[in-house]
């Protein structure tokens, strides 16, 4: 097979045009660095992403912490995972890297806070 994508490992975003098989990545053309055949690899093969969203907050001075996942799920999972969130709620005060949901989905990444929440009195 054959495509075009756009390499995202760099600010440069090569647009690559790779040729592949049922197994393995076979060619990667118009890559400015070796770095493209990792990640051309990784995104024909098994594409992953990381995950950004918000959880309700309970007694925190604002009403929502946002959140992310601290490492790449994969991409057909993400709909499940945001789902997922749908359910959750953390209790204030949340600080910037809390886990908010340890192993999502047996998926190895977790959910973790990025912003920090302080308690209303």
């Amino acid at each position: 097979m054959k495509g075009e994508l756009i390499c995202a490992v760099c600010p440069v975003g090569c647009h690559v045009t790779a040729e592949w098989n049922e197994t393995d990545l076979l060619d990667v053309q118009q890559a400015a660095c070796k770095l493209a055949w990792p990640y051309i690899r990784s995104e024909i093969f098994d594409p992953r992403r990381v995950v950004t969203s918000s959880v309700p907050v309970v007694g925190g001075e604002i009403p929502l912490v946002s959140v992310k996942t601290d490492s790449p799920v994969p991409k057909d999972r993400m709909r499940d995972v945001m789902q997922s969130l749908a359910q959750v709620t953390v209790q204030a005060p949340v600080n910037v890297g809390d886990v908010v949901v340890s192993n999502i989905l047996g998926l190895g990444a977790n959910i973790r806070a990025t912003k920090r929440i302080k308690k209303v009195s």
